[in-house]
């Protein structure tokens, strides 16, 4: 934060100077979905999304405590143990959605495989290798905001015998 100060007080100290005004932006939180659209490829991204160019540190995550139940059928519920991947852009910041998946009971998956549940893109035309494999695979692809929608309502693990 301070370095981030210090870069910015001399875009600060001329806009005085010349009586401009600064186009500042309000934070705001993560906690919210967003019902827009994320950006298309090639556009602009807004507040909140995943950017591909962009660095990104490995998280590491615990083994997912349930067995894999298999595909995301439509229509039906998620799982809990499911693998779940996503790719391109999200209006959502990605770790939070990745958060609220593992809290669900959800495997994150960093790659696709036949083993995958569910893809969660924005953008289903695109060429991405994991929608490619996704095809490939006949893995069931679904958007953000319905992604959103299904993580309300997992269903719990079958019990262990």
């Amino acid at each position: 934060a301070r370095v981030l100060a210090e870069a910015f007080r001399p875009s600060l100290l001329a806009a005085a100077a010349g009586d401009v005004r600064l186009p500042l932006h309000e934070c705001r939180p993560l906690t919210e979905w967003s019902d827009r659209p994320a950006p298309r490829i090639g556009q602009q991204a807004g507040y909140g999304s995943y950017r591909p160019t962009s660095w990104r540190p490995a998280r590491k995550r615990p083994a997912c405590p349930y067995p894999n139940p298999g595909r995301y059928e439509e229509g039906k519920r998620l799982k809990q143990g499911m693998r779940v991947a996503f790719s391109g852009d999200t209006s959502v910041e990605r770790d939070l959605l990745e958060d609220r998946a593992v809290d669900a009971g959800l495997h994150v998956a960093t790659s696709l495989s036949r083993l995958t549940s569910l893809l969660v893109t924005n953008d289903p035309d695109s060429g991405t290798s994991k929608v490619v494999k996704a095809r490939q695979f006949g893995t069931p692809v679904v958007d953000e905001a319905a992604f959103g929608q299904l993580l309300a309502d997992v269903e719990p693990a079958d019990a262990k015998p």
